[in-house]
């Protein structure tokens, strides 16, 4: 079970290394191709960046920037989190590695 979550990972931080370059558009649609085709497999990989964090959420590791506050936000995502879908039940596989700050 590890070689998916090895190539996901690399396939999503490849990703965030485009749109930083502003070179996503270029291979948006080959991207896009690849991950329908790890969805067809049944893995779902959830970039929560964004989110509304708190230190109840299960499915996040976080690093807090500043102080701890009631409303913090996802600001940045090292690794996504990634889902099993098995007869319509998703199966946590990696949580996600995140950065969170006060909103």
């Amino acid at each position: 079970m590890k070689q998916p979550l090895v190539i996901l990972n690399q396939l999503f931080e490849l990703e965030q290394k485009l749109k930083q370059e502003n070179l996503e558009e270029k291979v948006a649609r080959n991207l896009q191709r690849i991950w329908n085709a790890w969805e067809e497999e049944g893995y779902v990989c959830k970039n929560p960046l964004h989110e509304h964090y708190a230190v109840t959420r299960t499915d996040v590791e976080a690093t807090i920037i500043g102080q701890e506050a009631n409303h913090m936000v996802i600001t940045q995502v090292i690794k996504p989190i990634i889902f099993k879908k098995e007869q319509q039940e998703l199966t946590l596989l990696q949580k996600g590695v995140v950065m969170v700050e006060r909103k």
